[in-house]
């Protein structure tokens, strides 16, 4: 039996406020922007996890923060193996069950993606990371978890079509 505690409700609460960031984050084409919504709202779907005791999670999405705001400005891949090594490190301190493997492969191959200087190829890997992302919520039962990544999901396919498959019009 689920209980609905005031953390649950909390948790779903940031989470709700995640998905407005996320939804606006691949409406935009320019990186810089993308990348300020994920930081946004990887500190919100952050705090969600350690309201849900889900430490290894809370931890490695703290780390996205940082790693969005500095893929702002490199895509140096010093920082992508950086990045990896922290989250491993988390994964190894904080290993709770077998399940925290999922969300650290998720987050594995989103870090690679945003470390991508091709944008199109950086949303292709990031709709493979969210979906590890979405089934580790189902996992955990963070219903506001798999509707804000289902519709981070949904966004990311919207903002590759509209940049990268729609036929462009000639003037």
């Amino acid at each position: 039996m689920i209980e609905f505690t005031t953390y649950f409700i909390i948790s779903q609460i940031f989470m709700l406020l995640a998905m407005l960031s996320d939804f606006a984050s691949f409406q935009f084409k320019k990186k810089t922007y993308t990348f300020i919504c994920f930081a946004i709202s990887a500190a919100l779907i952050s705090a969600h996890y350690f309201l849900l005791g889900k430490t290894t999670a809370g931890i490695i999405v703290f780390f996205s923060v940082i790693r969005f705001i500095t893929c702002i400005y490199t895509t140096n891949k010093k920082f992508l193996y950086l990045f990896i090594i922290l989250n491993t490190l988390a994964l190894v301190f904080t290993y709770q069950d077998a399940f925290d493997l999922i969300v650290y492969s998720g987050l594995v191959i989103i870090i690679t993606a945003n470390f991508q200087k091709d944008n199109a190829l950086m949303r292709r890997m990031m709709m493979i990371g969210t979906s590890c992302v979405i089934v580790y919520n189902a996992i955990i039962f963070s219903p506001m978890g798999i509707l804000v990544e289902g519709l981070f999901l949904i966004s990311n396919f919207i903002g590759y079509y509209r940049h990268y498959i729609r036929p462009k019009k000639h003037s």
